[in-house]
């Protein structure tokens, strides 16, 4: 069967000037402190607020976390200020990211190294990014298993990759098997997926239809259309369960609704063939419907590893 995997996932301050008057001079450092004190505190908000990463545990909790895509250009001024100011690792992990966002990868890698020194895990992995793409992939390795070790879920997921195509280390399918296993069990949708298409394609373990239909069910629900596209496949062709053609044409509909064009195709060649009805509006728009992915009692055998996630 044709299935889908995939792979490793990348303002100047003026402060007051010093008094004159040799009699006004404490009472003026004392408000200049005061004033570079809240700027200080108002830079380290403002880099929380704009550069704060989704995988990151040790974040900023007040504030929702950015993706690098969304990243205000701002936050390298504010990062570079709060890092300077406090040596916080956060900081200069987030003052990376900022530099990842503008282009400036120098930059981003010596900030990332400022933090990675400071023993921050979520910088561990943004580094080892880099390093890998100078094709340094033995660190691009060692950073992946020491912030996966630390319990990163982005680290897991890259380092299951790692084991899987052998970047970095020889291929284990044991490995690459734990880490995507832990990564999905703390909600990565790709890792699940993943989990599917290794036991779907049977080339690092043994095929194994019930272990890819249950993991891409999960990965559907949690919105993988890549998930949705290969268990509508299964579905369709009778390929490890009972075929059932309506339901594969909701997940087609639902990966569509998701941008997916295959996915649209497929929806649109069974509907022409007659074997699917049109999906009910709730099935084929995002956002609504995915409960309706989840696997009937005793449509499979759910493995053990599935049981708590």
């Amino acid at each position: 069967m044709t299935i889908r995997s995939s792979s490793i996932k990348k303002l100047s301050l003026a402060f007051a000037s010093s008094a004159i008057a040799l009699g006004g001079l404490t009472a003026n450092l004392n408000a200049e402190q005061q004033a570079s004190g809240a700027v200080s505190l108002a830079m380290q908000e403002q880099c929380d607020q704009m550069a704060g990463s989704p995988y990151d545990r040790s974040r900023n909790q007040a504030y929702q976390p950015v993706s690098i895509e969304q990243i205000d250009t701002n936050a390298v001024n504010a990062c570079s200020v709060a890092f300077k100011e406090t040596g916080n690792p956060r900081f200069a992990f987030q003052l990376g990211r900022a530099l990842n966002k503008t282009e400036q990868a120098d930059a981003a890698m010596a900030a990332y190294e400022s933090a990675v020194k400071a023993d921050y895990s979520a910088a561990k992995v943004n580094l080892g990014m880099l390093l890998g793409r100078i094709g340094d992939q033995a660190s691009e390795f060692r950073m992946y298993s020491q912030a996966a070790e630390a319990g990163n879920v982005l680290a897991a997921y890259n380092l299951g990759v790692a084991y899987r195509d052998g970047l970095g280390t020889e291929a284990d399918a044991a490995k690459a098997i734990h880490w995507f296993e832990f990564a999905a069990a703390n909600g990565d949708d790709t890792a699940a997926f993943n989990l599917g298409a290794i036991y779907d394609e049977g080339q690092m373990v043994p095929e194994d239809n019930q272990m890819a239909i249950a993991w891409y069910d999960l990965a559907a629900k949690r919105g993988n259309k890549d998930a949705m596209i290969n268990l509508g496949i299964m579905f369709e062709s009778g390929e490890g369960i009972a075929a059932n053609p309506q339901k594969a044409a909701e997940l087609y509909a639902q990966a569509a609704s998701l941008g997916d064009k295959f996915g649209a195709q497929k929806l649109a060649e069974m509907q022409a063939a007659g074997v699917a009805s049109q999906p009910s509006p709730d099935v084929a728009s995002t956002g609504s419907g995915f409960d309706m992915l989840v696997l009937g009692p005793g449509d499979v055998t759910v493995p053990s590893s599935l049981v708590d996630i």
